[in-house]
């Protein structure tokens, strides 16, 4: 047979690749079985000289594709990625010297995945060349082989067809994003198949960001009346509005944001979805103008920021999470922070960005602090603050002597003893958050200043359904309700109560209004009084013509008519 010594090769290579972390599984047979086949089959059909030379070329470069992946899966605990390959290319001269100078030494060369394949390389040539002549084989065996492949074929069809949905998104990210979060990317588990969509995730991501900064660099406001001169938006993470005392939790989590709003300064909004349970895509949603059930593509339309920074407002970013060096970014997030990690686009879109994170959010709000001390205080200005929030690990996101709950509150409960530390801690969290929510609200008490509060979804904390974290799958009723229905609020500073009553009678009937966040910027926008070609009233929920819309979350699933089910 004139691919055997090739196919076997290829086959060994890529079953030297396989990760059995997760357990052994005829998945992870058959699948290298039918790739190794379908890559050398076609090598038949050619004449013999170029034959030889074809098959020596694709069995070289399939041993250094697996052999890749070997040394990313041994030395970093995972496969080929997006990020890897994302950070490999765009790695100048001196960073790889400094890569290969300190992760390439004998070490390497004594592991056993990585010396076979090393041996591999070197006898495909001598292997090719001794076997010149078709290996014999009589019919029982072409037929028993075609049967094996044929079942091989019918047993990963159903895996096939999700890692092929992958490259049918027509460029949407973020629909490409939430399915790798459910982990179609890893369907068909080659280092073939993990490399290509590698390639293909960065080429999508690239050219989105290219449209992107088309449309945000050629934008340009109408008109500005400056009618807020000090509106901030903070942006939670992993905020289950179930577990806020604010939204009739048990347990007094959010004492200080209740207080305020008994005393009319703060505004409590109670039917607000995100159309993602992803921080990445829901970022996107909160920069972009474009929105969900518009026909245009979503590149198509510019990022909120550079129109206030083109009508006069000094914008600043302040992030726990999105630091433009180094940030720490996911194995996928390849849609929604991509703006933010691109200098270029990040120039235009803030006057002032962090570069540092903290451990803690409070060091987040001293650094908002140092910078409002140093500025012009007639300037005109929008703050973005970005919390860590409540992002797993929760007991990481609060000091030890801000706790306020022990495992004995939960004695009631009937879940297990982790269950309820995981409880515990996320409940402390949120208190702690409070905390910083407040402090916020602190610096800003003295000037004429509105504060929106969101946070990007929401987070399973053994409620209705018995896990924590969040579900990367088709969303179910009971899930919905944990992971994106989501907290907002706005607060009013005294002074701007006094200036802008027209705008506080707004704010307080539009607070049982049905909003997705996507449509956030069409508030801010409000707020400034910026007025341009994408301002849509309708879409504002602080306008008195707002008219709902049909609420997409996960990319397709209509929120209100799940959510039915459970009322």
């Amino acid at each position: 047979m004139r691919i055997l010594p090739l196919y076997l090769t290829c086959l060994t290579a890529c079953l030297l690749c396989v990760d059995t972390a997760g357990g052994l599984s005829l998945h992870l047979l058959t699948a290298p079985v039918l790739t190794a086949f379908l890559v050398c089959w076609p090598t038949i059909f050619l004449p013999n000289r170029l034959r030889e030379v074809v098959q020596l070329v694709i069995g070289e470069v399939f041993i250094f594709v697996c052999l890749v992946d070997a040394y990313c899966q041994e030395f970093f605990a995972t496969p080929v990625t997006p990020l890897i390959l994302s950070n490999t290319l765009l790695s100048n001269t001196r960073e790889s010297l400094e890569f290969l100078s300190a992760y390439i030494g004998i070490y390497v060369f004594l592991n056993w995945r990585i010396a076979s394949m090393l041996l591999l390389a070197i006898a495909l040539p001598a292997v090719l060349f001794f076997l010149r002549k078709p290996l014999p084989m009589n019919r029982v065996l072409r037929n028993v082989g075609g049967v094996v492949m044929c079942l091989c074929m019918v047993y990963e069809a159903p895996a096939a067809y999700k890692y092929v949905q992958l490259y049918l998104q027509h460029g949407d990210l973020r629909n490409t994003e939430g399915m790798m979060f459910r982990h179609y990317h890893r369907e068909v588990p080659t280092p073939l198949h993990r490399l290509a969509f590698a390639c293909y995730a960065i080429k999508l991501s690239s050219q989105v960001l290219e449209d992107v900064k088309y449309s945000t660099f050629s934008a340009q406001a109408d008109s500005c009346s400056h009618l807020s001169p000090h509106i901030v938006l903070v942006i939670g993470e992993s905020y289950n509005k179930h577990h806020s005392s604010l939204y009739g939790y048990h347990l007094q989590t959010t004492p200080r944001q209740q207080k305020r709003r008994d005393k009319g300064e703060l505004y409590v909004f109670n039917d607000v979805v995100t159309p993602w349970n992803i921080t990445s895509n829901v970022f996107f949603d909160l920069f972009s103008l474009w929105e969900y059930g518009m026909e245009e593509a979503m590149g198509t339309k510019p990022l909120f920021t550079i129109l206030f920074r083109r009508s006069g407002y000094a914008v600043n970013f302040f992030s726990n999470q999105y630091i433009l060096k180094g940030f720490l970014k996911g194995e996928v997030n390849q849609a929604g922070h991509f703006f933010l990690a691109d200098k270029e686009m990040s120039d235009s879109l803030f006057t002032f960005r962090n570069r540092t994170p903290f451990n803690y959010d409070i060091g987040l709000v001293e650094e908002v602090q140092d910078y409002k001390a140093k500025r012009n205080p007639q300037e005109n200005t929008l703050d973005i603050i970005h919390l860590v929030g409540q992002h797993f690990e929760y007991s990481s996101r609060y000091p030890d002597s801000c706790a306020v709950y022990s495992t004995k509150t939960y004695a009631d409960r009937s879940i297990s003893k982790k269950a309820k530390e995981e409880v515990m801690h996320y409940d402390n969290s949120v208190c702690y958050d409070d905390k910083v929510l407040d402090s916020i609200l602190c610096m800003y008490e003295q000037e004429e200043a509105i504060v929106l509060f969101v946070s990007d979804h929401g987070e399973e904390v053994y409620d209705d359904l018995q896990v924590s974290g969040r579900l990367f799958q088709e969303p179910t009723a009971a899930q919905v309700r944990q992971e994106f229905e989501v907290p907002m609020w706005i607060w009013c500073s005294e002074t701007y109560r006094k200036n802008h009553p027209e705008i506080v009678e707004r704010i307080s009937q539009a607070v049982d209004k049905p909003f997705l966040t996507d449509a956030l910027p069409q508030i801010l926008l409000s707020l400034a009084g910026i007025s341009c070609q994408w301002t849509d009233e309708s879409r504002n929920l602080l306008s008195p013509t707002y008219q709902g819309k049909r609420r997409l979350i996960n990319g397709n699933v209509d929120y209100d008519e799940l959510i039915k089910c459970v009322k």
